[in-house]
């Protein structure tokens, strides 16, 4: 009996389901159908291409129980619009319209509601967002020394409100990084952008370098072109570059347009308009749209929120930023790793300063170290080395020291800090790839008042006095202040203006080709 009955039970309820399913209606269905047990995200197809869905989009669905999302009694919702515009609009992020498929989904919802247009208007908002919110390409799938991380960011939900309250464009607006360098750096591509259509001015033809005093019409060239690239890097009036008389004439101000030109691109400033100053002049704007992607792009893997107080290295300028409420209140060059030694990318927290810091020499240099010992005998003894159990080698604090008098610590896995050094002479040079990987800072003292400030026993005068005792010293923050370390060789300084610096890691060139490639 309790078998037949069991029974019965069972078929009451499979009865129940099919009803339940039969009072669906048949978009809801067949999105239904569209998702197996596994819980898989399904493959789709749109004009003949089949591809592999958004992996967020089972759980979109299975939240809503498979209620279509983009509709609603068989009539496409407004807010399918509003994401078909903002995916036609994707080349303002430095991200193309044709990886979401824009162009073919307008023409399918076009041809009325399926479920097919409906899983893939979500599936576009999904990959679009994830794009938008992280970045497309994943920096540690091509960056060994690459650790920012990602947030926590629910996707699926951020979708379902903006459907529940009508607000797709806020929601997708509210996914890009809300910092001012990357809103600039748009405003920066819409102005290559628009130079690009328009078509570049004509070359510096190739000849002799062109400097103060010169005259000819190559000259008159020179001033056309820094004009429009004074133009497009919003960084000074054009009146100054061409002036009404002697436009063949390289006369004072032109020189000085020339080396403002050098400053925004990374080059040697020396007035003259030599091979590498025309080189970068000559580039096609084209060239610099996709830079400016590249670097949109690197905006996209850092973290939302990166801190009330943050220190910003951007290791392709040479340059380090502390911030404080969106405002550089400090800045200074920096040296970075050589190509062979790169100096990683990550964000991390500072902890501590430590006063004169000794040097536990890592074990990838003590073999240089040793080397320079055999060629001289009194090499370790000169340059304060001691040695280590186990063969290692530690320089002591002092003059001296390759780490100078301050060390900023800052947990990773790649073992970089920032340092004092013992060379300040190389802050002088244009390109400065000098380390192993650490970050050797120009204004040390001033980055540690900085730093200490809200620590009332450690004021200048502390700082100055625990230098000068001469003994090492850990000095931990009152707070933890963020640490990110990125590469940018295009973007926007305090002034306004776009500075264009040079690709020293030759990573350019590879990232473009990713984000063009459509390979998410």
């Amino acid at each position: 009996m309790k078998t037949v009955a069991a029974s019965m039970l069972l078929a009451m309820l499979a009865l129940s389901g099919i009803r339940s399913i039969a009072q669906e209606p048949p978009v809801q269905v067949v999105l239904r159908a569209r998702f197996p047990a596994s819980g898989a995200a399904p493959r789709l197809v749109l004009d003949g291409e089949t591809f592999q869905s958004s992996p967020l989009l089972p759980c979109f669905y299975e939240r809503r129980g498979f209620a279509p999302a983009w509709s609603d009694a068989g009539a496409l919702r407004p807010a399918a619009g509003e994401l078909l515009s903002a995916l036609a609009a994707a080349g303002d992020h430095g991200l193309r319209a044709e990886d979401y498929r824009a162009a073919a989904l307008r023409n399918l919802a076009d041809a009325g509601v399926t479920a097919d247009l409906d899983l893939l208007l979500s599936d576009a908002f999904l990959t679009f967002a994830a794009h938008l919110r992280h970045g497309k390409v994943n920096p540690e799938a091509i960056y060994r020394d690459c650790a920012f991380g990602h947030d926590k960011t629910d996707l699926a939900t951020i979708l379902d409100e903006a459907l529940r309250q009508g607000q797709v464009r806020a929601a997708l607006a509210g996914l890009p990084p809300p910092h001012q360098g990357y809103a600039l750096l748009r405003d920066a591509l819409a102005r290559y952008r628009r130079i690009s259509l328009r078509g570049d001015s004509e070359p510096v033809p190739p000849g002799a370098n062109l400097r103060l005093g010169d005259q000819g019409e190559r000259i008159a060239v020179l001033r056309a072109r820094l004009a429009a690239a004074a133009e497009a890097d919003a960084a000074e009036p054009t009146e100054s570059i061409t002036p009404a008389e002697s436009p063949d004439l390289f006369d004072a101000p032109l020189e000085e347009a020339v080396r403002r030109f050098q400053q925004r691109h990374g080059l040697e400033e020396d007035g003259v308009a030599g091979p590498a100053t025309l080189g970068e002049l000559n580039l096609p704007a084209d060239d610099h749209v996709r830079q400016i992607e590249v670097n949109l792009e690197r905006w996209r893997w850092l973290p939302h929120d990166l801190g009330q107080r943050h220190v910003l290295v951007n290791i392709a300028a040479f340059r380090l930023d502390a911030i404080e409420d969106g405002r550089s209140a400090l800045d200074m060059r920096v040296i970075v790793g050589k190509p062979y030694t790169r100096t990683p990318m990550f964000s991390s927290a500072m902890n501590s300063v430590v006063l004169n810091p000794s040097w536990n020499v890592p074990k990838s240099i003590v073999p240089e170290v040793l080397a320079k010992a055999r060629r001289d005998p009194s090499y370790l003894q000169r340059e304060n080395f001691e040695t280590l159990p186990g063969g290692g080698l530690r320089q002591r604090p002092g003059p001296r020291n390759a780490l100078g008098t301050i060390k900023f610590v800052f947990p990773n896995r790649f073992g970089v800090y920032l340092h004092d050094t013992s060379a300040p002479a190389l802050f002088g040079t244009t390109v400065r790839t000098f380390s192993h990987g650490c970050i050797r800072i120009e204004k040390p003292f001033d980055l540690a008042v900085w730093a200490l400030r809200d620590d009332p026993r450690w004021d200048t005068d502390a700082i100055r006095a625990g230098i000068e005792a001469g003994r090492e010293r850990s000095v931990p923050l009152p707070r933890k202040i963020p640490v990110h370390v990125a590469y940018w060789t295009a973007w926007v300084d305090g002034d306004g203006a776009l500075r264009l610096g040079p690709d020293v890691y030759r990573r350019d060139a590879e990232l473009a080709r990713l984000l063009g490639s459509g390979a998410g």
